[in-house]
């Protein structure tokens, strides 16, 4: 169970913190927990784009090295096979199989429990989404909005 993963915010005060949660939970019922999760976002002067990455190294995965997966808001799951160290990519792409921007955690930990114990390319045809998919959406715009406190740029006449 995830207890506080490091960044900017507190990772309550993030909008998509339950999803991650709903999938931390669903790989651990897997027995296959990631070994490193990162939640963040990218800043004002990127939009505020939500993402979150869950790693597995080389001990943890069936193959010659790592895993990971990594969440988008906008594009969805995408995956790296890994060498020995994160940054040596060796396979990478979209996680096809999964069809939803915020794909059911279950599918996700599917996906992901073929991909861990196996070191292939994720597999399958899931098209569930999260049930609080749609909460979520609306906690993200809302955390891009100004809070009423907040000075407004005026325009220039």
């Amino acid at each position: 169970m995830l207890l506080d993963p490091p960044g900017m915010l507190p990772v309550h005060l993030l909008p998509h913190w339950p999803y991650l949660q709903a999938v931390d939970t669903a790989l651990a019922g897997r027995g296959i927990p990631p070994g490193a999760v990162r939640i963040s976002r990218t800043g004002p002067e990127h939009g505020e784009l939500m993402t979150m990455r869950l790693y597995w190294d080389a001990s943890r995965t069936g193959g010659h090295g790592g895993a990971r997966l990594v969440w988008e808001e906008e594009t969805g799951w995408e995956y790296a096979l890994v060498g020995l160290a994160q940054d040596q990519v060796i396979l990478a792409g979209q996680v096809d199989a999964l069809h939803r921007i915020y794909a059911a955690p279950e599918d996700v930990a599917e996906v992901a429990e073929h991909m861990v114990r196996t070191w292939r390319r994720p597999a399958g045809d899931f098209h569930q989404e999260w049930p609080q998919a749609a909460r979520t959406r609306t906690a993200i715009d809302a955390f891009r909005r100004p809070s009423p406190s907040e000075p407004t740029k005026r325009s220039s006449r």
